[in-house]
């Protein structure tokens, strides 16, 4: 990894001489001249940056049973993810696409490992609470699955022997009785290690609680042995309080950021401000000014050329042919030297109703900073502008949060958020100014199971999905709020 970082560039020059190299008879590979490519200045002069709406097509005809379309040979796997603009993705999973992956997952133990120890990792099940190891058949010639599945049945000998939940509850194939199964499992294993997504995790916890009929169970005592938790999917800050809560003690936090089309970064020491960039996976990265996402003329810059602090949307070339592919996060440096970023959201998910410019990385500190100051427990939340009517209904942000635990006081965790988020962002402060641009936000607490219900109404239960956090509409929170029995609105702040 160090030889890497000292010197980024020669290392993404050859991942994508290789991919071009390899992919140069596919059909992409004709139609774009790969056999005139040279290096990176050719490369994205012919080939320009592409959605899965961009691809959808291609991607059908290798699922048909078409050979050398995106990549050589003919995918036998794919993965689906469920996209907010163009449906259900099939994203292949070539074999060299999935050695990317593997590589990722290895390294990621390997760090864990070199944090608590190897025999406090190893001598004990390791827990992975992912998707259905289960395929469907996808067309004449292929498969579909979850990725996290897909992984779990190529695992290697030395982590299947400790693997759980195991084969026969990993094949499971409804998330509600795989869930149900894992926990009645865990709640009696001496686990060292955990894997998911923390708002699962979460669920799984109350599961075990469930089972044992005592809210109150600490999982640290449960787990005496338990020392580092391997995440990613979403933040780790608004959870964090309710984790170490549920520990009852210190562990470990290793966070990943793993894709579906790519394994891309790796927090590889503890106290490390950001994820480090994973350059020698055979994976070739661009990363486009957030500001130009829109314009014809949008740089697409390399790992040389990316500045400290920019926000930028990230663009991946890599073995399960796609190319340039808008991976649909947007991410920003904390370091070069290593390269270290951290997801900042989504290029699609951000409030800017009336020029507030408010993003995900925000309203998550602001989530964050909230419950540490009313010792408040969330389980997930979403946020949307409220648009003006009259004097009655002034624009303001509305949030609506699922807790765990209750604040001490709702309006005081409504006032904790809107200056949280004066004090991150200019453009909001000046909308609050006076109260004029914007009102203070309101903040509706939701009954708990509001948002798994919205979740499972729209068959999304599971790892692969996550509650988006913010929106510049109101789709999501109304129908979130639709999904909720209960509901109680903050007061103080939304009268002032």
């Amino acid at each position: 990894m160090e030889a890497a970082w000292r010197d980024p560039l020669p290392i993404q020059e050859g991942a994508l001489r290789a991919l071009v190299g390899r992919a140069r008879d596919t059909v992409w590979g004709r139609e774009h001249g790969f056999r005139e490519i040279r290096g990176i200045v050719d490369y994205q002069r012919q080939v320009p940056a592409t959605a899965y709406l961009d691809v959808r097509l291609l991607v059908e005809r290798a699922i048909a049973g078409e050979r050398n379309v995106l990549w050589p040979g003919r995918p036998a796997e794919y993965c689906k993810t469920s996209g907010t603009t163009a449906g259900d993705k099939y994203i292949p999973v070539t074999r060299e696409a999935f050695r990317a992956h593997r590589q990722g997952g290895v390294d990621a133990l390997l760090l864990a490992l070199r944090r608590v120890g190897r025999a406090a990792a190893l001598d004990g099940p390791m827990l992975f609470l992912g998707g259905s190891t289960r395929t469907e058949p996808l067309g004449r010639h292929a498969e579909v699955g979850d990725l996290s599945g897909l992984a779990a049945r190529r695992l290697p000998p030395w982590i299947r022997q400790r693997y759980a939940p195991g084969p026969e509850i990993g094949a499971i194939p409804d998330w509600e009785r795989r869930l149900a199964a894992t926990a009645r499992l865990a709640r009696y294993q001496d686990l060292r290690l955990i894997s998911g997504m923390p708002s699962w995790m979460l669920v799984l916890f109350e599961r075990i609680r469930s089972l044992a009929d005592d809210p109150g169970l600490v999982l640290g005592r449960l787990w005496p042995r338990l020392a580092v938790f391997v995440h990613g999917g979403v933040r780790m800050d608004p959870y964090r309080s309710v984790f170490e809560a549920a520990m009852g003690r210190p562990i470990h936090y290793l966070d990943v950021y793993a894709a579906s089309e790519g394994f891309v970064a790796i927090q590889v020491g503890a106290t490390d401000p950001g994820l480090t960039l994973m350059l020698d996976y055979g994976i070739f990265y661009e990363f486009v000014p957030v500001a130009e996402l829109r314009s014809a003329t949008a740089r697409r810059l390399t790992i040389a050329e990316v500045r400290v602090g920019e926000p930028y949307a990230i663009l991946l070339t890599t073995p399960a042919g796609l190319w340039s592919y808008a991976l649909g996060d947007t991410v920003r440096f904390v370091s070069l030297a290593p390269p270290q970023l951290v997801i900042t959201g989504r290029t699609g998910h951000f409030v800017n109703a009336f020029g507030e410019n408010v993003i995900v990385e925000e309203v998550e500190r602001a989530a964050a900073a909230a419950c540490a100051r009313t010792r408040a427990e969330l389980v997930d939340f979403t946020v949307a502008p409220v648009y003006p009517h009259g004097s009655r209904q002034p624009a303001r942000h509305e949030w609506a949060v699922e807790f765990r635990a209750r604040p001490s006081n709702l309006d005081g965790f409504a006032r904790a958020v809107d200056e949280t988020l004066r004090a991150l962002n200019t453009d909001y402060r000046t909308k609050r100014a006076g109260d004029v641009g914007m009102a203070a936000p309101r903040v509706i607490a939701v009954a708990p199971g509001s948002f798994h219900r919205w979740l499972a109404g729209r068959d999304q239960l599971g790892d692969q999905h996550k509650v988006p956090r913010a929106s510049n509409h109101r789709e999501v929170i109304e129908a979130v709020l639709a999904a909720a029995e209960v509901r109680e609105p903050s007061a103080g702040p939304a009268t002032r």
